[in-house]
Formats: structure tokens, sequence, C-alpha cells
């Protein structure tokens, strides 16, 4: 029993080494050696978010269904959505970015994975902050969450379901290589359908039905009850989303066992 759990803590000290090592290697890739990079890093999704809001609260002359800033709504949208969508991607990309390194014996391609999880999440949750802190000096007193359990919840879900699907298309383009074209355009009626613009209750039936079963719509709500405190939506089913986001990580995570010699052959 006692060799068993040494064998076990060398195998996890082990992974933490190296998914360590390839945190590092990304940030440096990713950012470059500079520091100047590391600030680009920032400033770019959070000139994107930026952007976004921009245009919808200025040309599209959007107000906000929920609470008095039309800026703090949108953003409590699209901060969970881009989690959600950034993991996916990146990870996506994870194997055909480090072939090199999947050559080496310590590395692994759930390796790869996690490091790029560990990366993409930290870097848009400290983008989300900036841009709440923002809001906050800007005079939104709203924009400092009152349920900040909700709103870590949601985003964990948020980025297990962007890993569920990172993996699983890494998967399915080991064996159609134009699949991120394909799923890139399934993206966009995601982004619409997902709730970043509008409330559910806003929806009229039978579109708001159809809508319920996108769980990000589901991420996007529990996201928002975190910051409005008389907000509580009758169509978040928690459940639903958590079990939808172990079945993709689970699926990914079995797909890319079963599949590893043809995942592998990207490298």
């Amino acid at each position: 029993m006692t060799f068993e759990w040494q064998r076990w803590g060398y195998a996890i000290r082990t992974h933490v080494r190296v998914v360590s090592a390839l945190v590092r290697r990304e940030m440096r890739a990713h950012f470059g050696e500079s520091r100047i990079g590391y600030l680009w890093a920032l400033v770019e999704p959070s000139l994107h978010l930026a952007a976004y809001l921009v245009f919808f609260v200025m040309v599209f002359k959007r107000t906000a269904p929920l609470g008095t800033s039309t800026a703090l709504f949108m953003m409590t949208g699209i901060i969970p959505f881009f989690l959600y969508s950034k993991v996916a991607s990146y990870i996506s990309g994870s194997i055909r970015s480090n072939r090199n390194l999947l050559t080496l014996p310590p590395v692994k391609p759930i390796d790869v994975v996690v490091a790029r999880v560990v990366l993409e999440s930290v870097t848009y949750l400290f983008v989300g902050f900036l841009m709440f802190l923002a809001l906050y000096a800007g005079g939104i007193a709203e924009a400092i969450p009152y349920d900040p359990l909700a709103v870590m919840e949601a985003s964990i879900l948020a980025i297990f379901i962007g890993l569920g699907v990172g993996m699983i298309n890494i998967v399915i383009q080991s064996y159609f290589h134009n699949w991120m074209t394909i799923f890139g355009m399934f993206s966009f009626p995601l982004w619409i359908f997902s709730g970043v613009w509008f409330l559910p209750e806003q929806v009229p039936q039978p579109f708001r039905e159809y809508m319920l079963y996108n769980p990000i719509l589901h991420v996007v709500l529990m996201f928002r009850t975190g910051f409005y405190w008389n907000y509580n939506s009758f169509y978040l089913d928690v459940p639903f989303v958590v079990g939808v986001s172990a079945l993709l990580v689970a699926t990914g995570l079995a797909l890319m066992q079963v599949a590893r010699r043809k995942v592998l052959e990207l490298t």
C-alpha cells in the first residue's frame, strides 16, 4: 500500500513539474521574451472586449435588461463566453503546436493540454478582473460581484466546457484536418445564442426552449446571478450545465486515450 502511494505521489509530482515547464514555455512562445509581450497579452484581449462594448453600446444603442449599466450587462456575458471559446480554441491546437516536445518520454498529450488550459484561463480571468475593476473605477458599483462564489463556479464550468470541447476537437481534427474551419463556422451561431446580449426571458417560444439546450447560456446566466442580486433566472439549470461539462471532459479524455495513436500522428 505504501509503495502504491509513493508511486502515485511520484507520478503526480512529475506531472506537475512537466506542466509547469510547459506553461513557462507556452508563455514565452505566446507572449515573447520581453515584458512588453506579457503586457500585450493583457492589453490585446482587453482592447478586444472593449471594442465589443463600444460597438454594441455606442453603435447599436443596446440597453441593459438588467441593472442600470449596459456595459456591465454586456461584460457579464462576454467574459464567461470568452473563457469557454478561448480555452476551447487554444487547446484544439495544442498537440500540433508541441509536436517536438511529444517525442520526449516524460511529456504526454494531456500535459500540453493542461498547460494551455492553465495559461489561457489565468490570462482571461485576470483580464476579466481588470475589466470589471475598470467599470467599478468608472462609477459602476455593481461591477463588484455580490456573490463571488457564483462567479467562480460559472468561470470554472466555462473552462471545463472549453477543455472538453478542445480535447474532442483534437481527436476530430486528427481524422479531418479541416475540422477547425467547420468548428469556427458553428461557433458564430453559438456566440449569438448564448445570451451574451440578452436574457432568455426576452426570447419568445419555441426558440427559447431550443436555446436552453445550450450549456453556455446557463453558464452566462450563472455568471450574471453573481452580479445582480435581484436576478434569479427561472431558466438556469445548474445540474444540466454541470452534467454537460463533466460529460464533455470525460468524453474528451476517453477519445484522446482511444485515439492516442491517431492523435500523435498529428506530430
